[in-house]
């Protein structure tokens, strides 16, 4: 069985088949989807016609061919079904178009012929998405930069850049890209010969959260049933690094290890995509982090009391974060107040000797500590391995401090004051 890679708004790598039921011809995929709404409105431009729906292959180059004979257009709610052999081509976009205005989706994975396949509406974020994956495939990008990747970083306020400034999408593919290595060049060192399958195996998990956000989407009748769907989106990814046998400490590496990169590439872009950038990719660090700090907290014996004050300060984090407007000193603000907040829990707890923490946090964050020669070193790098590199001497000198401060504590007690400090200081 020949397999298509077909873009369309949803990532089902994996796990196509399992969104798929059986269609009624055996020489096509049909692709179920529809204009969002506001979208069709906006197409239709007062006309009663339907939205020409039609497919397209991504080229080598990034540029989008018309594919003969393959069209529809949607029906008085916007609902499309359309016909597609799954054997004939790869990277295939699907458009919406009316009276000079089109709109896109995209989505990557494996369809067969026979079955068929429902996605999440096409709406202005679904055609900047489909803008950087035609920029990932011209770049060879596509195979390592998963459409979760491309999800997470994608708001409003990016489709409206991009629809004014098409070089931004070229400007975020490119950071995907180098996101993307420095993820694999962590796992390299984290999992060595393993890395490349457990890649893969994050890859899938990732796959299989974008396929749930985007059944969710499509089913989703309101705004609170959407952001429902993106809390759960945002654990899932981080959930997919944990599949991949990485522990909670090293997963959270891992993810901010990605944010940082992506964030130093996009850097050039306007104040706006940069502040979405920011905070979505904010967000994900958050949950990540937060819950390898509660991972970490548990299994070092902290007290109910003091797990659930730093469950309490993970929430709080969250909502700051999502509060902002993404500008870069408030989201510092927000992760040092969680950083304090949990500083503040292992002083008060019972498995630590509080004037210790104080005194091994205050040399991390002291001038010419730990945490500013990180800060300084890490700003701006774009280059996988001296990211990480970064990172791995950040992490060696945090653990060399809590070495000498505890110097008669057991080897248990030094590795979970370390990953605790390495923890609550990484993200700003």
């Amino acid at each position: 069985m020949k397999y298509l890679t077909i873009v369309l708004a949803i990532s089902l790598t994996g796990f196509a088949c399992s969104s798929s039921s059986s269609s009624d011809g055996e020489s096509t995929a049909t692709i179920n989807g529809s204009v969002e709404e506001s979208q069709q409105q906006k197409l239709k431009q007062n006309s009663t016609a339907g939205v020409i729906v039609t497919a397209g292959r991504v080229n080598s180059n990034g540029s989008v061919e018309a594919i003969n004979g393959v069209q529809t257009e949607t029906n008085a709610s916007g609902n499309f079904s359309l016909e597609v052999d799954a054997e004939s081509t790869q990277h295939l976009v699907i458009m919406a178009e009316n009276q000079g205005t089109t709109w896109k989706g995209y989505l990557s994975g494996e369809i067969e012929n026979g079955n068929s396949y429902t996605l999440k509406p096409i709406n202005s974020e679904s055609s900047a998405e489909a803008e950087i994956f035609a920029n990932l495939v011209a770049s060879g990008g596509a195979d390592i930069v998963n459409k979760a990747d491309v999800e997470s970083t994608v708001s409003s306020e990016v489709a409206t850049e991009i629809q004014g400034n098409t070089s931004t999408a070229s400007t975020i593919a490119a950071g995907l890209i180098n996101a993307a290595e420095a993820r694999a060049e962590f796992y390299s060192e984290m999992m060595s010969s393993n890395a490349q399958a457990a890649l893969e195996a994050t890859s899938e998990s990732m796959s299989e959260a974008q396929f749930r956000l985007e059944s969710e989407l499509d089913a989703s009748t309101s705004a609170e049933q959407r952001a429902d769907a993106y809390n759960v989106f945002v654990e899932s990814v981080v959930n997919a690094y944990l599949n991949a046998g990485l522990d909670a400490s090293s997963s959270a590496k891992a993810i901010e290890v990605w944010s940082r990169t992506y964030v130093n590439s996009t850097a050039s872009t306007s104040s706006e995509v940069r502040e979405s950038t920011r905070k979505n990719t904010s967000l994900l660090v958050a949950s990540a982090i937060d819950g390898a700090i509660r991972t970490e907290a548990e299994a070092s014996g902290m007290s109910e009391s003091s797990i659930q004050a730093i469950v309490d300060s993970g929430v709080q984090l969250r909502s700051e974060i999502k509060a902002s407007s993404g500008v870069d000193s408030e989201i510092k603000a927000a992760f040092e107040t969680y950083h304090e907040e949990v500083r503040t829990t292992m002083e008060n707890d019972g498995s630590f000797e509080a004037s210790v923490i104080v005194e091994i946090d205050s040399k991390i964050n002291a001038s010419g500590g730990a945490k500013a020669t990180f800060e300084t070193a890490v700003s701006a790098l774009t280059n996988a391995s001296i990211v990480v590199n970064v990172y791995q001497t950040f992490y060696a000198g945090v653990r060399s401090t809590v070495e000498t401060m505890l110097s008669g504590a057991s080897e248990a007690e030094i590795n979970a004051v370390t990953e605790l400090m390495i923890l609550a200081n990484v993200a700003s």
